[in-house]
C-alpha cells in the first residue's frame, strides 16, 4: 500500500512549508483520493502564513459558468449557508451572516440593474 504523507513545518524565521513525502514511490490516485488530498491541502493552507489575500483578484479569471448552488437558513449565524458546486473542487460552502447577506443582496441588485440598463441601451440602438 502506498503512503502519502503531509507535514506542516514552520522554520525558525516563521516561514511556513508543507512537506509532501511519497516514501513508497509514485502514488496512483482515484477521484476520491484527489478529493481527500484537496480537502487536506485546503486545511493546511488555512493555517499557513501568509494567509490567502483578502484583496479581490484583478484581471481576467477562469470562471465556472452557471454553477449549481443552493442556500439554507443557518440560525446559528443568523444568516444562511451558501453552497456552490465547482466541477473540479466539489461543493464549496460558505456561512453568510445577515449583514453580509444584505451586502450581497445590494451587490447583486446593482448588477441586475446594470444588466437591465445595458439590455435597454442595446435595444434602443
Amino acid at each position: 500500500m502506498h503512503r502519502l504523507n503531509l507535514e506542516h513545518r514552520i522554520t525558525t524565521d516563521g516561514e511556513h512549508h508543507l512537506l509532501l513525502s511519497l516514501p513508497d514511490g509514485p502514488y496512483t490516485m482515484r477521484a476520491s483520493d484527489v478529493e481527500v488530498l484537496m480537502q487536506t491541502l485546503a486545511e493546511y493552507r488555512e493555517i499557513m502564513q501568509p494567509p490567502v489575500t483578502t484583496e479581490a483578484p484583478s484581471g481576467p479569471r477562469a470562471a465556472v459558468l452557471d454553477p449549481l448552488c443552493y442556500m439554507v437558513h443557518e440560525p446559528l449565524i443568523n444568516g444562511c449557508g451558501l453552497h456552490l458546486r465547482h466541477p473540479g473542487l466539489g461543493w464549496l460552502s460558505f456561512g453568510i451572516p445577515l449583514k453580509s447577506l444584505q451586502d450581497l443582496r445590494s451587490i447583486t441588485g446593482k448588477m441586475l440593474a446594470d444588466l437591465r440598463q445595458e439590455k435597454e441601451s442595446v435595444r434602443q440602438n
